[in-house]
């Protein structure tokens, strides 16, 4: 007869084949409880990320979290599990000394002091050190700082990279040789970091991640927030406070910002993490607006250069933005060794909108298959080829070897109702149109004015890194150059604007007033 402890060593050999039952072991033998909903709109339960790596171990995957949101935690739990269950290598490298201690202490919590209430996994490891584990079933764990030394290691079939944004591109590239296959498992990459430098290494992996290249999971503290008790909010009143004590909380602007969406909710009475609220109130006095965006809310980076900082996923990015059959659209081109185009639509008015619904970013192809490629998306994305298309002039510069670029486009059948139109070029017109750029993206009534389509991630993240130049350590009001891609994502838009707005974006209002208003006032 098999007697509890026999039972509870077999329910901990026996390795996690479904969501649940990962779930309930990570408990049962850590002590673990690894946050299973998220609470913000767009946004991943941090157990997704661990249940894909240990249950699917993609070769690549990827983690946006806040700084103390269990990004590092969570990396040491899937080393162990990992490890304990096959004889496995692991390389992790942190992005510095202190982000691999933190790899160190993590395994260290789980596995020599952690212990669930089926017991503790203490005994699978033989040795464990701040740079070397070691398991009592042959795995080996490195737990090392990201140096030109450690990136040329022996070959491993785990490889975690953690803190990701402190990683020089280089040594990421070189690290990424170390992962190698065998006939034990597959080789698998981990990425896991904030994001908080503008064109940073970790603004890359979270481009790739959005388009698909690999699974992509990111959270923000809210998500891993502890749970607000009535002891602190005050019994639910409703109307704008929603709860009694809330309009005093530093909190509230955030809290209470998805209630439209949720139910009319606040996030810390929906989620049930970690991070304690008097440390997240903390941080909302200590930190700038910009670094708590960042770093605590994972809206990516707003460097002092950045030239469009109030540019932001959550308002400007919007379904609605989709391709509207009763306006007309505009397609802007433009040519090159980078080549861009983007799909746009204006809704007249005094309040204007700009949408954009479609983008095509190339670099190196030849322009009659960017003609072709361009023309067919345009099919794809309205079923024929917009009332209006526009292109950089230089396009129409004839070279030796060939026609132009403009009669290409033509060939192609690239023309509106008025022709292949040419976009306005004059001394200041980059920083007018930028000005313009600007003013849709964040005007002083604080009325967005500008969405794009989430299918548009080229131009979202052009719109979120495009810099400022530097000179003597001083911001100034041009972009630096060149920085491609962005920059052409950003040239086309902005010239694009310039045609459908020659007056301005104040013209339209202009001419629906009478004189009197325009002169007095008067409404």
């Amino acid at each position: 007869m098999s007697t509890r402890s026999d039972l509870t060593r077999s329910l901990r050999e026996t390795r996690p084949a479904d969501h649940a039952h990962l779930w309930n072991w990570t408990y049962g033998f850590t002590g673990l409880k690894v946050a299973r909903n998220h609470v913000c709109r767009g946004h991943a339960a941090p157990f997704d990320f661990v249940a894909t790596q240990l249950l699917e171990r993609p070769s690549a995957i990827a983690a946006l979290g806040p700084r103390g949101g269990g990004k590092s935690f969570l990396a040491a739990l899937c080393v162990h599990i990992e490890s304990r269950f096959q004889p496995l290598s692991t390389c992790v490298l942190g992005g510095a000394k202190s982000q691999s201690r933190q790899i160190y202490d993590g395994l260290k919590r789980l596995v020599l002091d952690g212990r669930g209430p089926a017991g503790s996994e203490r005994d699978t490891v033989a040795r464990l050190l701040e740079s070397k584990g070691e398991y009592r079933n042959g795995s080996d764990v490195s737990i090392l700082a990201c140096s030109p030394t450690s990136v040329r290691g022996p070959h491993v079939q785990s490889l975690k990279l953690d803190e990701v944004d402190e990683i020089d591109p280089e040594l990421r590239e070189d690290a990424l040789g170390m992962a190698t296959s065998s006939s034990i498992a597959s080789s698998s990459v981990m990425y896991t970091s904030t994001w908080h430098k503008v064109g940073g290494p970790m603004g890359a992996i979270v481009e790739r991640g959005r388009a698909g290249e690999f699974p992509f999971f990111e959270w923000c503290v809210f998500d891993v927030l502890e749970h607000c008790p009535e002891s602190r909010s005050g019994p639910r009143i409703g109307g704008d406070a929603l709860y009694a004590k809330c309009p005093e909380c530093p909190l509230v602007r955030w809290c209470h910002a998805e209630r439209d969406r949720n139910g009319d909710e606040a996030l810390a009475k929906l989620s049930d993490g970690h991070y304690a609220i008097d440390a997240l109130i903390q941080k909302t006095v200590h930190v700038s607006g910009r670094v708590f965006d960042a770093d605590y809310l994972c809206r990516g980076p707003r460097g002092g250069g950045v030239f469009f900082p109030e540019f932001n996923r959550a308002t400007h990015v919007s379904e609605s933005a989709a391709y509207d059959p009763k306006l007309p659209a505009h397609l802007a081109i433009d040519s090159g060794v980078f080549t861009a185009a983007l799909w746009i639509q204006v809704r007249r008015g005094p309040e204007p909108l700009v949408t954009v619904f479609g983008e095509f970013a190339a670099e190196g192809r030849a322009a009659e298959e960017n003609a072709e490629v361009i023309a067919e998306h345009s099919r794809e994305l309205l079923g024929r080829i917009p009332e209006r298309v526009s292109t950089d002039p230089a396009g129409g510069a004839r070279n030796a070897i060939g026609p132009t670029v403009t009669s290409i486009y033509l060939h192609a059948g690239l023309r509106g109702k008025s022709g292949l139109e040419n976009w306005p070029s004059f001394p200041g017109s980059v920083a007018d149109g930028l000005a313009r750029l600007e003013a849709l993206i964040s005007p002083a009534d604080g009325r967005t004015r500008l969405l794009i389509h989430p299918s548009c991630r080229r131009l979202v993240v052009a719109l979120e890194q495009y810099a400022r130049a530097k000179r003597g350590g001083q911001w100034q009001d041009y972009a630096q150059d060149p920085q491609h891609p962005h920059e052409d994502l950003i040239d086309t838009l902005r010239c694009a604007l310039a045609i459908e707005f020659p007056d301005g974006l104040t013209a339209p209002i202009a001419k629906i007033l009478r004189p009197s208003e325009l002169i007095y006032g008067i409404r």
